[in-house]
């Protein structure tokens, strides 16, 4: 039998792979789909699921509904049917492909053992499942999960970079999250300097939101901020840019600010930021006289590889 890896990022915003990048909704359908994207619908237990253009609601525990384990089924088929084209893995109708999926959960929650055990739990297939995706009909069995800390996982990928600055700051900003990790000469220096605020991105969305129904009258979705933040203004009108603009140079402030209510000074810092909200904040980050020395670390699958390198220490060790 031959387990294959599949690191996964299964965020409130978004879901990662190592190839794929889609938002975190998804519905149900009786019927097959007439106008979607193949590669975004498949067919589990005689339903069919299907990519939508909205998240779904925020979950503490993932585990209490099914959506991000169908969100995981479509990462891994996606994963699957990509190899099987590229000629790296050999389709076979007949075949249990056995996975072991490493995946991740906020620091703070990492030390909440229901929380790591049900999510460890929710993953596993005690039976192999049949996936329909494009065409193919995939057996997948779950026999393996192993769960790591994001922010952490995501700062592993650059170790080398940062293991001799005597103080490190991973600061992971998310969906509904904003994750952050204290490192002294690489080593977690105290566990409460590891938390997970609830003050990711979907705070900004919110507080958009509103102040554009209030003042405007105007309906703005996720995706609207999203794209006056990368700047692609033309089509919005000068008031609700401005209203984007400054709501996400409040939430900057904010956040950064909080950090000296923890008592962590981000000028004594090499800070590090994580994730789609670093990125997509990035130019007001960069205004804040709060910080002196940082670098974005511009791969958003970080998690993702971190997962993965984390993993393979841990084999190393294990033969060792």
């Amino acid at each position: 039998m031959v387990m294959m890896d599949f690191p996964i990022d299964t965020g409130n915003k978004q879901i990662k792979t190592k190839n794929f990048t889609f938002i975190s909704g998804m519905v149900r359908m009786d019927t097959a789909p007439s106008m979607t994207d193949p590669d975004d619908c498949m067919r589990y237990n005689g339903k069919y699921y299907v990519l939508s253009n909205r998240r779904d609601k925020y979950q503490r525990d993932k585990s209490e509904s099914d959506q991000y384990f169908m969100l995981t089924l479509l990462g891994m088929v996606r994963e699957l049917d990509l190899a099987a084209r590229q000629g790296s893995l050999d389709y076979e109708k007949d075949r249990v492909y056995h996975m072991n999926v490493l995946c991740g959960l906020p620091p703070a929650h990492m030390s909440d053992a229901s929380l790591k055990r049900n999510f460890k739990n929710y993953f596993r297939t005690p039976e192999p499942v049949k996936v329909w995706f494009k065409g193919r009909t995939w057996t997948i069995k779950v026999d393996k999960v192993n769960v790591y800390a994001q922010c952490y996982a995501a700062i592993m990928t650059v170790f080398p970079q940062i293991k001799d600055y005597p103080n490190v700051l991973g600061i992971d900003i998310g969906g509904f999250t904003a994750d952050y990790i204290l490192l002294k000469k690489g080593r977690i220096y105290d566990i409460d300097n590891t938390d997970s605020m609830e003050n990711g991105v979907i705070i900004l969305y919110n507080r958009v939101r509103r102040e554009c129904a209030k003042k405007f009258d105007a309906l703005i979705e996720e995706s609207d901020v999203d794209e006056i933040l990368a700047q692609n203004t033309a089509m919005y009108g000068k008031e609700i840019v401005d209203t984007v603009n400054r709501e996400a140079e409040r939430f900057v402030m904010q956040l950064l600010e909080s950090f000296r209510e923890q008592q962590i000074d981000l000028k004594n810092c090499y800070v590090v930021f994580i994730g789609g909200g670093s990125m997509l904040l990035r130019k007001f980050i960069e205004k804040s006289p709060l910080l002196k020395t940082y670098k974005f670390l511009d791969d958003l699958r970080a998690n993702v590889h971190g997962y993965e390198f984390l993993y393979r220490i841990s084999k190393q060790k294990a033969v060792v």
